[in-house]
Formats: structure tokens, sequence, C-alpha cells
């Protein structure tokens, strides 16, 4: 892009918001873009306003053989409408750009992208991927485009095609090209009967990629680097979008990454189930006076819609990130699927570089994560002493904390480190508290402060309420801001409630709750709720020692401090304890330490330095459950069996 159009791009975007285009909702806005390279409307929700100091993630739209923007602006207005900012990208039949689908550049998308990055107010999500819609013809396109560019991700394929198809009007020529060569496409053998009344075209498409010439048009899927989401009718009539939708899916499964991959096959609906299309779309009339037959009924139809686009949405609003290069056996991996569906697994996250390279279950579910909340402390606390606002080695006494039961002096002389080790030395009832960590309290002076670990939850729960009385703010808050934000956590918005004996958890929305048990201490639990990928990329940033794309959000040193054993809890296994953080030592065995924390035995956070991984379990403890603890031990050994790096088939 020259100097001169790149500064015409950001000039348009700066006033982008500035005036609506007419014909459209009062709850969007539209602009048109006109530009040497590309022909769009930009759909935004109507609440923005000028640039925006935070950006919107931006997602493209394609539509269909139908041409033009019009059937991609009514998408692109459905998903403004859900707080999505999205590009109706035309391709042909627009001013500018070829009249026919015939030898259009797949490029065309690209400019697309350019002119996200090139406008203040859009920007990509945090995979630095942009989303990409396609319907009909338009699938085929985003297909192909992410199948060249990683730039791409998630890709939403809307009635798609598992091969390019010729020229719309010319199927002996190629409808696309790519670095200005043409994209092979599917011959044509069948014969089909133009002169009927009523034309379906599904049978037809279905001969011609029976053909065995049909293979060099397939559309190299697996190389499409972000999630890919295939949406069909079982009742197209126009071509076998169900069937074909099947063999994108097995062609990126077949590639041992099958987690990157959904198909949702919807009911007795037809062609056309794209959002913001007419649900009686059944047939239409083309000028010879001849009925193409699209398939499905307006019901079907607009039940499609409605979900297609509840799908789009959630998937656009918590992408994944995902790598190309796991580095894990997928035959592994499939044993360990397998094994995880016997087991009352919720969810399962293996994270490397911040890519989940296998997931299992709903990773985007919010439940309470149980004891694993103290490593999120424990990053707190390290944002808070870097700054300088938190001193480690203040006493309890110094801060003025007592309880129902008074503190004497030398539990008074305890401090905030010795709380984060665990080594308080306070032996006092608290919440949260099960009858196994009660049985494990010594009594009360026993030991002095420092003297000893026992995993104590009034050790835990004054920490938390330390931290929020020198920082000044909830906790749940400043995580929000941060870690969470900073993060990209899709799930956690640092929303929280004070719980009852009487609240049931699973009824919570919140990301946080504190748990009072007025009985027994005026410190209350810090519960959080969170999902499985929100998870992982926290412990993603204790693998990158606390740095984010490029900014320090913890300190090494902070890291290291918290993750170095200050107490034996497994001599056998050689496991210690730091500060909120278990700690796998190294040793003779194993030349590199690890960290971790459980919750109820069952939930497990997991960071392991040496191979690069982010373990995540999840079970639903919200509800009704059983899980056999033993069977966690097997994942993780499972998990590791299935590294290549450690072990070959």
């Amino acid at each position: 892009m020259t100097l001169i159009r790149t500064t015409a791009v950001i000039s348009l975007a700066l006033l982008l918001f500035g005036c609506n285009e007419p014909g459209y909702p009062d709850n969007v806005k539209v602009k048109r873009i006109n530009t040497e390279s590309l022909q769009a409307l930009l759909v935004v929700p109507n609440h923005v306003d000028e640039v925006s100091q935070t950006p919107l993630t931006t997602a493209i739209v394609l539509g269909g053989s139908e041409g033009g923007l019009a059937g991609a602006s009514s998408t692109a207005v459905a998903l403004a409408e859900n707080g999505i900012a999205a590009l109706a990208v035309g391709y042909f039949g627009v001013e500018g750009l070829p009249a026919t689908l015939k030898q259009v550049p797949v490029e065309v998308v690209d400019a697309a992208v350019a002119f996200i990055d090139a406008s203040p107010a859009l920007t990509r999500n945090h995979c630095e991927q942009v989303a990409l819609i396609g319907s009909s013809r338009g699938a085929e396109l985003a297909l192909l485009a992410a199948s060249h560019n990683k730039d791409y991700g998630p890709v939403v394929a809307i009635s798609p095609s598992s091969h390019t198809w010729g020229a719309l009007g010319d199927s002996n020529s190629a409808a696309w090209t790519y670095q200005g060569k043409p994209v092979p496409f599917v011959p044509r053998h069948s014969n089909p009967d133009y002169m009927v009344t009523e034309f379906a075209g599904r049978d037809y498409f279905l001969q011609d990629l029976n053909h065995h010439d049909a293979e060099k048009a397939r559309i190299n899927a697996a190389n499409i680097r972000g999630q890919v989401l295939l949406l069909a009718g079982t009742d197209d009539k126009l071509w076998p979008s169900a069937i074909m939708a099947e063999t994108l899916r097995k062609s990126i499964a077949s590639q041992g990454v099958k987690h990157r991959v959904n198909k949702q096959l919807y009911e007795g609906a037809g062609h056309v189930i794209s959002p913001g299309l007419p649900d009686n779309l059944t047939q239409t009339t083309i000028q010879k006076g001849q009925t193409i037959l699209l398939g499905g009924t307006p019901a079907a139809n607009q039940l499609a819609q409605t979900e297609v686009l509840k799908t789009i949405v959630a998937t656009l609003k918590s992408p994944v990130c995902y790598s190309s290069s796991a580095g894990f056996n997928p035959q592994k991996l499939d044993r360990l699927k397998a094994f995880l569906e016997t087991t009352n697994t919720s969810s399962l996250v293996l994270m490397r570089g911040g890519e989940v390279v296998f997931q299992y279950g709903d990773i985007h579910h919010k439940h309470t994560i149980h004891s694993i909340r103290k490593p999120m402390l424990n990053a707190l606390y390290g944002i808070y002493v870097d700054k300088g606002i938190i001193d480690l080695d203040v006493t309890l006494g110094e801060l003025g904390i007592t309880d129902l039961t008074a503190l004497s002096d030398v539990e008074k002389s305890a401090t905030v480190r010795q709380l984060l080790q665990s080594r308080s030395g306070i032996y006092l009832p608290s919440a949260a508290t099960n009858q196994a960590m009660l049985d494990m309290l010594p009594e009360r002076g026993q030991f002095k402060p420092g003297e000893k670990y026992v995993y104590n939850n009034w050790d835990f729960n004054v920490a938390g309420a330390i931290f929020e009385k020198l920082v000044g703010e909830s906790l749940y808050t400043v995580f929000y801001r941060e870690i969470a934000k900073p993060l990209g956590m899709q799930q956690f918005k640092g929303y929280y409630v004070h719980a009852t004996a009487d609240t049931e958890f699973s009824a919570l929305q919140a990301d946080g709750f504190y748990q009072l048990e007025a009985d027994k201490s005026e410190f209350p639990a810090y519960h959080f709720r969170m999902s499985a990928y929100d998870m992982a990329l926290f412990g993603q940033l204790y693998e990158n020692y606390g740095m984010w794309n490029g900014h320090k959000i913890l300190s090494r040193q902070w890291i290291e401090a918290s993750t170095t054993s200050y107490s034996v809890t497994n001599r056998y296994m050689d496991f210690g304890y730091g500060m909120l953080w278990n700690v796998i030592n190294a040793n003779d065995k194993r030349p590199d330490k690890a960290f971790f924390h459980t919750g109820v035995g069952i939930h497990m956070l997991g960071i392991y330095p040496a191979s690069d991984l982010v373990f995540v379990h999840r079970v639903q403890t919200e509800q009704a459950y059983t899980f056999n603890q033993q069977d966690l031990y097997k994942i993780i050994g499972s998990t590791f069996n299935a590294l290549e790096s450690l072990q070959q088939e």
C-alpha cells in the first residue's frame, strides 16, 4: 500500500462513525468504505462514538453468489446488534469490482485486514487474528483465504463448500485466482436439466464431486490456523452443504487438529441460514422465470438463523488461540480424550505458547475454582509488592489484624510473607474450611510463626483481606484491571457478590464471591469463578515469567520467589510449598521445577516450564458430581505420555 493510500485509509478511519448510511436500524451505525482496494460497509454498535480508546474487535463478512453487499451487510447488522463490529466486504457485483463471480482474486479479503489494521477504532482479536464469516460461495472464499493466510480466525463457513467451483454462469472458467493464477475448480461432468420449472442443484453438485478429477479442487482447510466453524442445513437443495461440511471436518481432523473444528447441522433448514436474511427464502426465481430451490421451511430456517447467530456471537466473543505445531502425538491425544469421557471431567485445556493445543469439554464455562483462588491472589500481591505498596515483612500487629478470637502477641508477630507461605502459626477457625483441614490443624500456640507449614485457610483468607486493606479496592476489581483485561480473559469481568449460607453457588453469575462464616471468623473466603480457558491464560502468564505481549505484568523475580519451595509437603515426590503455589522441585530425575495448585483435589492448574505446557483440569463441582481423584493423576500421566518431545509412539 502506498503512503497516499495508507493516509487516506487512516483519515477515513478517523471519520468512520461520523455519519450513518440510510436504510439501516437505529441501533447500529453503518459507513460505506470505498477505496481503490476495498468496497465494503462497516457496521458497528450504535453506542460507538468517535475513535474509541478501546478498539472494536472486527469480523469480516462475505455474502454468497448474489454478489454485491446486501447479503453480507444484513449479517453484519445482526452481528453489530450483538456488540460485534463487522465489515461486510464486496468481492463482485459492486462498482469497481468484477461484475460476475469469475476470476476474483482471493486476496480481495486481505485488503479488508489491511483496512482494519490501519483503523485506530478497529482491531484484531486477542489471538491476533480477524474473524472471517462467509456464506455459500462466500464461505468458499473464506475457507480459501484462511487456508493461505494465518491472519484469519475464527473462520465461520455457513452452507459451505469443501471444494472450489467454476465461475458463476461459466463452469469452464475459474471463479477464483490466487497470486494471479486460476484456482483449480471442480469440472462439470453432470448434465443439469435447466429446462425444468423447479431446479434443485444438489444432486448435480454431488455427481461432480464424486468424479475422480474433483480432488484437485479440494480446499486445504487443514492449513487454517484458527478455529473453524461449519454450519449447514440438512435440507439444503441448492448444493450438498451438509455433506461438504463433513468432508471439511474430516479433512481438518485428519491432520490431528480435531479440537479446532466444530460442525453443526440444523434439521430441516435449507441453504439460507445466515443471520439477518429473510427466513422465507426457500426458493428464488431467476430472470428466465425458473425457480431455484433453496430448501428448508420458514420455521426451520428461522430457528437455524437464530442458533447460527448465537453460535457465531459466542465464538467471536470467546475465540480460542490454536497452534498448528502442538508437539503432541495425535493418537495418544485421542486415547486421552476417550479416557476423559469416562471420568466426569467437565473440561481440559493444554496450552503452549499462549495457544490451545488440546481441549475437551466446554472450556468457556465459568464455575468455582476452589483453592486455585490462591495463585490468583499471588499474582495480585506480586504486582503491588513490585509497586512498593505492600511490604511482605510487615506484621499482623502492625496492620491491626485481629479476629473473633483475639490474637496473642506471638501470633501478632506473624508477617504477611508467612501468611502467603502458610507458616503463620495461627490456628483459628476460618471460612471455607473443611473437616480434613480442621483435622490437620495443630493446637493453638503449638508452633511459632515461621516454624511449620500448615495448609490453613485462615492464612489465605486474611491475606486476601490485608491486600484489600492496603490497596483500597476489591481484589476482584483489581484482578480484572491488572490481569484479566490485559490477558484478554473471555469470561472474567470482575463482577462479585457477597454470599450467604443460603447462596446456591451454581446459580451465581458472578466472577467471584466472598463467603463469610460470621460464627467462625471476621474474614471471608474470596472465591473465584473462572473458565478453563481463562485459567489457562493465567497459567500462561506464569509460563511467560510475567510477560504478556511484550509488557511486564509480573516480575520474574516475584514468580521465582513465589515458586521457591519454603516447606516440604511430600518427601517421596519432592514437592514443596512456595507462596500460594505448590512446587515440584528440580532434582536428579527432573532438571527443571514446575508448579501447580489444585482445588478440592480434582481441579488443577499446572505450569511446566520445561515442557512449555500449561495444564488445566476442571470438574463441574457446582452441582452433584462424582470424580475419582486417582483419575486426575492418570490424566496428567497421559498428557505427558502424549508429548512427542518426551516419548515417541
